[in-house]
Parts: C-alpha cells; structure tokens; sequence
C-alpha cells in the first residue's frame, strides 16, 4: 500500500496522483468514506485534524473538503 520514497520513507499509494486519493479510503468523497487502516494510519494521517473531536477547526481539513466541493465541517 506504500511507495518508497527513500530507503527509509514511504509514502501511502495514491497520494501523489491527481487527484490524490489514498489507496486506503474507500467509499464515495460527499457521501461516505473510511479509512480502511484507521488502526494502523500514518503518523501524517494521525496529525491531520488532530483538534477535530474538541471542537476546534482545522484549516488543511478545510481546504482538503473544499478541493471536492465541500463545505468546512460544522463543529
């Protein structure tokens, strides 16, 4: 599921195609998506909206859902 990018980094399939779509999230952007490694997610994936179950905002996400014509998640 990864690509080597150096002998001692990888980077999740999918990320770097346009658009990016992580080989791990399955389902339909807008509808209904999952990551199907959540568990065992990326430290990247694991810092991203990291303030989101407190209530506070995030910018990356923000921009990230606008990218699919998505409004900022309502907290």
């Amino acid at each position: 599921m990864t690509i080597p990018l150096t002998a001692t980094l990888v980077r999740m399939a999918g990320t770097d195609d346009a658009p990016p779509r992580c080989i791990a999230l399955e389902g339909e952007i807008g509808r209904s998506v999952r990551c199907s490694i959540y568990r065992e997610r990326p430290g990247p994936c694991r810092d991203f909206a990291p303030y989101a179950p407190l209530g506070i905002g995030d910018d990356d996400c923000d921009r990230a859902r606008r990218r699919y014509g998505l409004p900022p998640l309502e907290l």
